[in-house]
């Protein structure tokens, strides 16, 4: 049976946004998870919210599901709320389609508010007519109202001893080494607006090496002097030489730029450079051409996990080397789908 309330504030997540000016006049951005993935940046995430209303428009795409829905205040007054979810790729992983529900339906949701006064949430959770939950993010969340559905938060997982084949999100990234930005790069992030600026919202992929900072599926491809690594989101792929020792002074530039690898044990260890994209993040932070991106992929011992870090050098930029983890795990049922976004 649905829930009565219609607004019920909860208690703050564990997730915390920090910044701190120090006498130099640099900013740190220190983050217990990374906010680069763009769907989480305009949200509150230390709050959610949960609301209890009916469905009255369904947009199912990439990059983000959206949905509206029709609430009823405090005041007894009706407001119309929009809901913006995970890629429709990420949300079928979850049970979730573009035919679980229409328009008319009752629903209650939870996920964390707009950081910018407006009606909209970043969908964390979905509770059906019929007494579902379902979850409406790839990332990790707890069931809020059930005991959830069979297997769709712990799937099987595999195990083996190879990197190649498609892994599966488990850790968003984290700050390991946090940002520091020089004034020039605080000065572009002041000027950047994510509901104007956001490549993304334009189906404009993003360039190294936030291409790898997102939560969906990872393939890698032995191709002997090439690796070949196939990512969900935009369908990007990238090519990792295998044979050259030093970036060849030839190599083209691109927005996922030229990369070199080399086995140390069980990690596979990537340079890239010439990366020609105009930002570092989904948060605004300038690239310069002289980045350097270092990768480093380890393997577990037992095959299942896949730890990932990404030291970022960018001195026009970044005072100091930034650096990030990740990880992904082998769940043998996961398969890279078609992407297909449509512009917002």
């Amino acid at each position: 049976m649905m829930p009565e309330a219609n607004v019920v504030i909860v208690s703050p997540r564990l997730v915390r946004n920090s910044f701190f000016i120090i006498p130099t006049g640099l900013i740190i951005a220190a983050t217990d998870v990374a906010i680069a993935h763009h769907s989480i940046v305009p949200f509150d995430q230390n709050t959610f919210i949960e609301l209890d209303g009916v469905v009255s428009e369904v947009l199912w795409r990439n990059p983000h599901v959206r949905l509206k829905m029709r609430v009823q205040n405090d005041a007894g007054e009706e407001e119309e709320w929009e809901l913006e979810g995970d890629s429709a790729n990420a949300t079928a992983r979850r049970g979730l389609t573009r035919d679980s529900m229409s328009v008319g339906n009752r629903i209650r949701v939870a996920g964390h508010p707009s950081n910018r006064g407006l009606r909209e949430i970043l969908l964390t959770n979905i509770l059906m007519p019929n007494g579902e939950e379902y979850l409406a993010t790839e990332r990790p969340r707890p069931w809020r109202w059930t005991e959830g559905r069979a297997g769709v938060t712990s799937p099987d997982t595999g195990s083996g001893s190879s990197i190649f084949h498609v892994w599966s999100f488990e850790v968003l990234h984290r700050v390991e080494e946090p940002f520091v930005f020089t004034p020039a790069a605080q000065a572009a992030r002041a000027a950047w607006d994510p509901f104007t600026d956001m490549l993304a919202l334009r189906c404009i992929a993003p360039g190294m090496p936030n291409a790898m900072l997102n939560p969906y599926p990872i393939e890698f491809i032995d191709e002997g002097n090439y690796i070949r690594v196939r990512i969900e989101q935009w369908e990007a792929t990238r090519l990792i030489d295998m044979v050259s020792e030093e970036i060849p002074e030839d190599a083209p530039s691109s927005s996922l730029g030229y990369a070199i690898g080399r086995w140390e044990g069980e990690t596979l260890v990537v340079e890239t450079a010439n990366i020609d994209d105009p930002y570092l993040d989904d948060a605004g932070t300038p690239m310069s051409e002289e980045v350097r991106v270092v990768e480093r992929f380890t393997l577990s011992e037992n095959g299942t996990r896949l730890d990932y870090e990404v030291t970022v050098t960018d001195p026009p930029n970044l005072t100091e080397p930034a650096v990030e983890d990740a990880a992904w795990r082998w769940v043998p049922s996961i398969e890279i789908s078609p992407y297909g976004c449509i512009p917002e």
